[in-house]
């Protein structure tokens, strides 16, 4: 996929005709909470869109209007050039909604299930049964289709929420949390899923895992209160913290450093201190060793890290 240089920049907006969601000027509140505070955004056809920020910063909130569960205070969303306040019906039958503790019918056996779904939606009858097929074979559940969904672990009702959520093919697909509390081998059996599908389908996903998001989106958005706060693709939000490498050094008993001796180095560009540690942004790994030696026998441990997306998280949110 080609991005404009708009994207590089952190614009709103891919300034392109191919928008598949438009958020504009978005308002919810609960009582006396502000969810979503003028959210405007847009998504493009094909585009992985991922979706950070604390707890309480509105990102449910948003997804679930998008999905037409909850009706927004103010403002539109376009799916398609289709308003949610006009063409709900048509909007549903667009998108697939994996939420994070997907609600899936205890007693129904997989199969069961998926093909109760695939006639809520409509699905032609002569092509439901090879679609069941196909979809337990994507997610590895063939061999359990039999099997009753009170029986599986976490785990597999993910994957089996993945499959209801393709059931009827849509053009939409959004995951909220979609490896919340997996063990590491499940967590990338769904991110698998989910590189399979990229470019097929246009995705929002929900994620406080910042290398999820960073390994699997074409775009990161950092939602803070109801607003998007910064927007780019990983290596741009990245590339806004300072530095290119990271140098971490633990100190014992902290005590107070000369900073313009530290600063004084060509390489450095910038440092943040918390309680022992100081983490110290370079150009280069030019100075490490005469950087280490400043803070002399107080050094317990020294290591260096590329910027991640939890450093621009961090950074931007606080």
């Amino acid at each position: 996929m080609i991005w404009s240089s708009s994207v590089f920049k952190g614009d709103l907006k891919l300034h392109s005709n191919n928008s598949m969601i438009k958020i504009d000027s978005l308002n919810k509140s609960f009582g006396r909470i502000r969810a979503l505070d003028n959210l405007n955004l847009e998504i493009e056809k094909g585009e992985l869109l991922g979706i950070i920020g604390p707890n309480g910063a509105g990102k449910t909130t948003a997804i679930r209007i998008i999905c037409c569960i909850l009706q927004p205070d103010s403002g539109d969303i376009l799916v398609d050039g289709m308003s949610i306040h006009q063409d709900q019906i048509k909007i549903k039958s667009m998108i697939g909604y994996l939420p994070e503790e997907p609600n899936l019918y205890e007693r129904f056996k997989a199969r069961d299930l998926l093909r109760y779904f695939a006639e809520l939606y409509g699905v032609p009858k002569g092509e439901t049964e090879g679609r069941i097929d196909e979809l337990l074979e994507l997610v590895g559940m063939s061999h359990r289709a039999g099997d009753r969904i009170n029986t599986f672990s976490k785990g597999l009702r993910q994957r089996i929420g993945i499959a209801r959520a393709l059931i009827h093919d849509p053009e939409i697909l959004i995951f909220d949390e979609p490896t919340m509390g997996l063990d590491p081998a499940t967590s990338n059996t769904i991110r698998e899923f989910i590189r399979q599908l990229k470019g097929d389908k246009t995705m929002i996903l929900c994620t406080h895992y910042m290398d999820e998001a960073d390994a699997l989106c074409d775009r990161v958005a950092i939602l803070n209160q109801g607003q998007i706060i910064d927007l780019g693709t990983p290596d741009y939000l990245k590339s806004k913290v300072h530095g290119d490498i990271i140098l971490q050094i633990k100190v014992k008993n902290p005590q107070p450093v000369d900073e313009t001796v530290i600063r004084n180095f060509d390489s450095v560009e910038g440092i943040d201190i918390i309680d022992d540690q100081f983490s110290i942004s370079l150009r280069s790994k030019n100075n490490i060793s005469n950087i280490i030696d400043v803070f002399g026998d107080r050094v317990l441990s020294v290591n260096t890290k590329e910027p991640t997306l939890e450093d621009v998280f961090i950074n931007t949110v606080d």
